[in-house]
């Protein structure tokens, strides 16, 4: 997670964590099968959840 918090903000460094935007949501790849979604409140990243795919797609679905 700390990783995150480095390269926010840095898009030359984004690429090798595969960082992205999902409004109102940033998602990072944690290794292989894993990703990280977060989001910047003030000057901190709120960590929501740390799972597969599926499970990020069905965090995503309940969000809205």
């Amino acid at each position: 997670m700390k990783a995150a918090d480095v390269i926010y903000g840095q898009p030359h460094l984004h690429a090798g964590l595969g960082l992205r935007r999902i409004q109102p949501f940033m998602e990072c790849r944690c290794g292989l099968d894993l990703r990280l979604i977060f989001q910047r409140e003030g000057q901190a990243l709120v960590f929501h959840l740390c799972g597969t795919h599926d499970e990020v797609e069905s965090f995503l679905k309940n969000q809205q």
